[in-house]
């Protein structure tokens, strides 16, 4: 991972410098994962190049995504 400042990486943007990366909804999904899953887990299975060329269509994508993964956590 990153070496851990702001702007260094979206996943510690949000969790640790509480920053908006992607938009509201889908960095308050990135929080709730976090809660079931760790950070380095995170950090390995999700691709996170999208924060830096995302479009409308790369983030309804990536909410999906998300929003699957949660769906399955919370069972």
């Amino acid at each position: 991972m990153a070496a851990g400042g702001p702007g260094d990486h979206p996943l510690k943007d949000i969790l640790h410098f509480n920053m908006q990366v992607y938009d509201a909804e889908c960095d308050k999904m990135i929080v709730e994962l976090s809660k079931y899953i760790s950070e380095d887990e995170l950090y390995k299975s999700i691709d996170w190049s999208t924060a830096f060329n995302i479009t409308e269509s790369t983030l309804k994508d990536f909410k999906i995504e998300l929003s699957k993964r949660l769906l399955a956590l919370r069972g």
